[in-house]
């Protein structure tokens, strides 16, 4: 599990500080980004019932088999490299992989809540119980400029308990 969490740390470390290879906000980022993602699960009463994406950043290069995008804050500028949220103590970001060729999945993300930061993850699909499975429902679709959760499940790697996300991501 320890390998896991330290997979899983470094890619929101990847998430919170290194979006861009532009000096200024990168135009692979695009502030065109709707919707809201509904929480559930035992730590809602700590991080939220809801994650408002106001801003989603396009990895490149995207192929035919490989898309990753980072959902993000509203409020997170990316200057020299790094993720600059306005309120460093409340703000998330939200890491995402899909290899089309074997159906893989994968989150890494971060919530920070009041200074507090939670790290969650899921990866599909999944035969180790030292982290969940995304769920089957979770679609990644750069060509649709869509981010669809379903009854998609991660999990806190310090505590273990899950959360559930729903709701649809849409770009322009």
């Amino acid at each position: 599990m320890n390998n896991l969490k330290s997979y899983f740390l470094i890619l929101s470390l990847i998430t919170l500080t290194n979006c861009s290879n532009e000096e200024n906000e990168s135009d692979d980022i695009t502030n065109n980004a709707y919707g809201i993602i509904t929480l559930s699960g035992e730590e809602t009463s700590e991080i939220g019932t809801s994650l408002k994406v106001g801003k989603i950043y396009i990895e490149d290069p995207q192929t035919e088999s490989f898309n990753s995008v980072s959902l993000l804050h509203k409020d997170v500028k990316i200057e020299n490299d790094e993720l600059k949220p306005i309120d460093p103590k409340n703000s998330f970001g939200i890491y995402l992989v899909s290899n089309k060729t074997t159906a893989s999945k994968a989150i890494s993300m971060a919530i920070v809540v009041n200074g507090k930061r939670y790290e969650l993850g899921c990866y599909s699909p999944n035969n180790d119980e030292t982290i969940v499975d995304c769920g089957d429902n979770l679609a990644i679709n750069t060509d649709k400029k869509r981010v669809t959760f379903n009854n998609t499940t991660v999990v806190n790697i310090k505590s273990g308990k899950i959360l559930t996300m729903d709701g649809i991501i849409t770009w322009k």
